[in-house]
């Protein structure tokens, strides 16, 4: 059936064809005010009252439009709403949302998982799950950092179309932090098509925190701007886009001053990587003892009282980030 402008709009009065019989065996089996419709492929009267009739009711119901339908005539939003075609799934255009959770806990739990719970409306939700083992811990972050680009990359189109924004906390921070710099902005990096798209990204307590790159949020005091996380290799150049939210006492990103150097050697420990290179190592830190015994010996101390931290329960300014903040931004 044919409007007044010649355009397609439907099966109406007159039209034969056997997807009009096709339609009429399905209302005669859906709606007892249609069981008397005939057998035939012709749209007679019979039939458009019964359309019209069905329209009229789906309308009141609120399930079909007044603008969305003829009275009387079949559509494809009438199609749809009675059963007759299945709807098609609504292309989901929504910028796609990572996140990557904390040593020692499900994808579900923590300030990452929270966030995004928050802002499901207007970001599709890909969490990663990964082992978050504590010790050792680089085996475990690797994991993490595979499964998130496999993540990233099964959601290519998807990304492509809406932009993309990711949240990683602790353990979780550090697998964002490394994919972010050894697979996402180097030219030939595995992820590099991702770049242009990735518009943000935050992370809580992250031991790659670059020194100065602090964001506040409600759950604790911030820190200084001249500490840093307490890995070995930090996050560089960071993006304008990019939030560490830290805490002041948080262990894993607040080192500073003569125990940053233990620190960071004990740290490469618990990841069982590179524990006897580098100027942070605990090789060098010996050496470094037997030249400068006292102050070397406090700062040590120093460093082995917090670094017992990492085998307990945690800290308390390492486990009471607040998402509300990163909830705003990622809303801006």
């Amino acid at each position: 059936m044919k409007g007044p402008g010649g355009a397609w709009i439907g099966l109406g009065l007159g039209d034969v064809s056997p997807e009009v019989g096709k339609i009429k065996d399905h209302l005669r089996r859906k709606f007892s005010y249609a069981r008397q419709l005939s057998q035939s492929n012709l749209y007679d009267q019979h039939t458009a009252d019964v359309v019209a009739e069905m329209q009229h009711r789906y309308q009141t119901a609120g399930m079909l439009n007044a603008e969305d339908y003829i009275a009387g005539v079949i559509n494809l939003e009438t199609k749809y709403v009675c059963g007759y075609l299945k709807r098609p799934p609504r292309r989901d255009d929504r910028p796609m949302l990572f996140t990557v959770c904390g040593t020692g806990v499900p994808w579900w739990v923590g300030p990452d998982a929270d966030t995004a719970r928050a802002v499901e409306d207007i970001y599709r939700w890909q969490p990663v799950g990964y082992r978050a083992a504590p010790f050792p811990m680089n085996p475990s972050a690797q994991e993490g950092r595979t499964e998130l680009i496999h993540q990233m990359e099964r959601h290519r189109d998807q990304i492509e179309r809406g932009g993309a924004a990711m949240i990683g906390y602790s353990q979780g921070a550090i697998v964002t932090t490394e994919t972010w710099m050894l697979d996402i902005a180097p030219t030939g990096g595995r992820l590099n098509w991702l770049r242009p798209h990735l518009h943000k990204a935050v992370t809580f307590g992250n031991p790659m925190r670059e020194a100065g790159s602090v964001w506040a949020d409600p759950g604790g005091e911030p820190v200084r701007t001249d500490s840093r996380g307490i890995a070995d290799t930090l996050m560089a150049g960071t993006p304008h886009w990019w939030r560490d939210y830290a805490h002041a006492g948080d262990i894993y990103t607040d080192v500073r001053g003569e125990g940053a150097e233990w620190m960071t050697a004990i740290y490469k420990a618990v990841m069982g990587t590179r524990i006897l290179q580098g100027p942070d190592s605990l090789l060098a830190q010996l050496v470094e003892l037997l030249q400068q015994p006292v102050r070397e010996v406090m700062a040590m101390l120093d460093a082995i009282l917090k670094a017992g931290m990492f085998f307990g329960a945690g800290t308390g300014p390492h486990t009471n980030y607040s998402p509300s903040g990163a909830v705003s931004y990622l809303r801006s």
